[in-house]
């Protein structure tokens, strides 16, 4: 039961994210978040490692995107936000990448400097 909660509670956080984007590109975090979706479980630590199929081809999808310098920035400083609000585990986000064998050209760390991408 207390999982569900904090699953919810994490959905309605991650919505209020997505809705209240102010990022130079706040469609691409928006879409970012959307095609993440099927990894929360993995990132908040209420699924083990690996991650799932769908987990891993929004990560692909969501990198893929990743073209421009600009865009690279956006989803960095999109990722240092929902990392920044908690829920996620930190861990968990770095690992994502490599778990789904995924080149990834933004960091997902809160600690990166998105300006140097």
């Amino acid at each position: 039961m207390e999982k569900k909660t904090n699953l919810m509670a994490f959905g309605l956080m991650m919505m209020m994210l997505i809705l209240s984007a102010t990022t130079a590109r706040a469609d691409l975090c928006q879409d970012a978040l959307k095609a993440l979706m099927p990894c929360m479980a993995f990132l908040t630590g209420f699924s083990p490692p690996p991650p799932n199929a769908g987990c891993c081809q929004g990560a692909q999808d969501v990198l893929s995107k990743a073209t421009t310098s600009a865009d690279r920035k956006a989803l960095c400083v999109c990722f240092k936000n929902v990392i920044g609000q908690g829920g996620i585990l930190p861990d968990r986000a770095e690992q994502l990448p490599d778990l789904c064998k995924v080149k990834t050209p933004v960091p997902i760390r809160s600690d990166v400097d998105c300006n140097k991408l």
